[in-house]
């Protein structure tokens, strides 16, 4: 990258994620000390922090956990001896700041959200110009947590394009439903809801296909999958054929990783391949709405 002198640092930087910069910043938007914002995590879902890293090991691995422990270490390490009520405060502070750094991303953006119903000041706005200004793919709702919108481009063609088409009453049912379901399970970003996302966008293309075949009276069974209802559309001149790839382009993928079995081995869906897919299908999704009657 070639730096422009006429903007400033911020504007040209890339994509930082959800890293340690990142995280800092919008736990400080919650205005509650970060042992607060862990409890908030924690409370009735894990006795302590032992008992959530126990339960981080089986989703997450060993590698997981231990990365946690040994940041944990390190920043033990960094405080002196605790002589007063203050020192304690602050340990216990940076404790829960490297808790928080360090836990999975679907679990820091719980933990956001978690704290956000009990803060001071709703902090909806504050995170997500941070989101903006570090380019980060996600949009933040005080009632709904994080959802992934993909990044500047995406969100733009994509996204936005499909989240106005759910809007009308004719994908008001399943398409919206999956597809609404679909970025909830890339929010939660486990291994299995990652697999169910693939799954999730395959299905409201369906839906959308559907839902078009029937505005126009093309008869059709409600078992078909995608590429018969596609034939079905392009049999009936609704769509071109030479638009497959575009409508389809979630299909493959769930067939391949989220809707069938995976046989001996177990299927593998990296965070990638879902926000890909779920980007696909929205695509579909914009241009099926335009082909509604």
């Amino acid at each position: 990258m070639i730096p422009d002198p006429l903007l400033d640092t911020a504007s040209q930087r890339p994509p930082t994620g959800m890293d340690y910069g990142a995280r800092a910043l919008i736990l400080g938007t919650l205005q509650m000390t970060h042992s607060a914002i862990l409890q908030a995590f924690l409370a009735e879902r894990f006795l302590s922090v032992d008992d959530y890293l126990s339960a981080v090991e089986p989703v997450w691995g060993s590698e997981q956990v231990e990365t946690i422990r040994t940041e944990i270490e390190r920043a033990a390490n960094q405080v002196p001896s605790v002589t007063s009520f203050g020192e304690q405060a602050q340990a216990e502070n940076l404790f829960a700041l490297t808790v928080l750094a360090h836990m999975p991303e679907s679990d820091f953006r719980s933990a956001v959200l978690l704290a956000s119903l009990g803060a001071p000041v709703a902090p909806t706005d504050a995170i997500n110009r941070i989101c903006k200004n570090r380019r980060i793919e996600w949009e933040f709702e005080t009632s709904e947590g994080f959802a992934w919108i993909g990044d500047e481009e995406v969100e733009q063609r994509a996204i936005r394009p499909a989240l106005s088409a759910i809007t009308d009453a004719r994908f008001a049912g399943a398409t919206r439903s999956e597809f609404d379901q679909a970025r909830v399970e890339i929010a939660l970003g486990t291994p299995a809801s990652l697999k169910q996302a693939v799954h999730e966008s395959g299905c409201a293309v369906e839906s959308a296909m559907k839902v078009l075949l029937a505005e126009h009276s093309v008869s059709f069974d409600e078992n078909d999958a995608a590429f018969k209802l596609f034939d079905l559309l392009t049999q009936a001149g609704v769509v071109p054929r030479f638009m497959e790839r575009v409508v389809l382009g979630a299909a493959s993928p769930r067939n391949k990783r989220g809707g069938h079995g995976a046989g001996a081995l177990p299927h593998d869906v990296p965070h990638e391949m879902a926000e890909a897919v779920l980007a696909s299908a929205a695509v579909a999704i914009a241009y099926l709405h335009k082909c509604l009657p």
